[in-house]
């Protein structure tokens, strides 16, 4: 999973007028194309990346600084609403629009399946006492790459810098942690060497799985700091609306040289309007602000 970036502060409850005046460059637009060269609003989804034009945009803010209203629309549809400078706005979810798994759902999902694989550990620790203490068979994985956490470790990869340092840090650890069983049920085979085993594993337990426990917390934590959503206003077609982007990463420019429009069959939503990508950069998906909702 590509874990999203963190959304800059910059960035965030800041009018459009502002992020022009700071980086807008001077608008070029030929008689054959749409107003294509500019700066734009850059964020990222799964895999895909996306580009909004900033002259479309009117605010941006957090999504704590809102508080939106679910309001019926039919039988089983609802939309969301707001109040911004006096006025009534809906609220869509871009994810939703698009019909593309939410990142703020799959970092959920990694929260919860963190906390899942740190229980698991604690569980490890107190099977391995109790087989050292009665002299039953230890039957959970012995092997680092062969427990849940390890399976899911070992092609676990994140472009969040942060998160992956604190990833990196959970290899040693969590290798020594496993490394205790078969040292220590050796250890008891002679039954003079049961105390030493026991104080060995509990000196263990405060230090190496300490360690470890507080590697799942700091990783938590940075997850935690991602699910930070941020409301983007738009104003196209004489009406005012807002997206919810689960974060959003700079401001680009853009130029009419950039731009690649798209076929047909790479379009398959009605605001795709092509790509933008400068000389061996990374690919864009371009954004209508007009079509993004129908």
């Amino acid at each position: 999973m590509n874990a999203p970036c963190h959304a800059p502060s910059s960035l965030i409850a800041r009018p459009a007028t502002d992020l022009i005046e700071d980086c807008l460059m001077s608008q070029a637009a030929t008689a054959n194309q749409t107003n294509i060269a500019g700066s734009y609003l850059t964020f990222h989804l799964s895999q895909a990346k996306y580009a909004l034009p900033v002259d479309a945009i009117q605010y941006i803010t957090t999504r704590d600084a809102i508080d939106p209203h679910d309001i019926p629309r039919g039988k089983s549809e609802q939309s969301r609403i707001f109040t911004f400078q006096e006025e009534q706005i809906s609220l869509y979810n871009f994810s939703g629009l698009i019909g593309s798994a939410s990142q703020i759902e799959e970092c959920q999902a990694l929260i919860d399946m963190l906390d899942q694989r740190k229980q698991d550990h604690l569980d490890w620790m107190e099977a391995l006492e109790a087989s050292l203490e009665s002299g039953t068979e230890f039957s959970k994985a012995k092997d680092p790459h062969q427990c849940a956490f390890g399976r899911w470790y070992d092609h676990y990869h994140t472009n969040d810098e942060e998160l992956r340092a604190i990833m990196v840090l959970f290899d040693a650890p969590h290798k020594r942690i496993h490394s205790l069983a078969d040292t220590l049920l050796s250890m008891v085979k002679d039954e003079n060497k049961v105390a030493e085993a026991l104080r060995i594993l509990n000196d263990e337990r405060h230090s190496t799985l300490k360690q470890l426990l507080r590697l799942f917390g700091q990783a938590k934590s940075r997850l935690s700091d991602m699910l930070k959503p941020v409301v983007v206003i738009l104003h196209a077609n004489d009406r005012s609306y807002a997206v919810e982007l689960d974060s959003i990463d700079q401001i680009m420019e853009f130029n009419n040289s950039h731009w690649l429009p798209g076929k047909e069959q790479d379009l398959k939503h009605p605001c795709y309007d092509g790509f933008l990508q400068k000389t061996e950069g990374e690919l864009y998906i371009r954004l209508e602000p007009a079509h993004l909702i129908t």
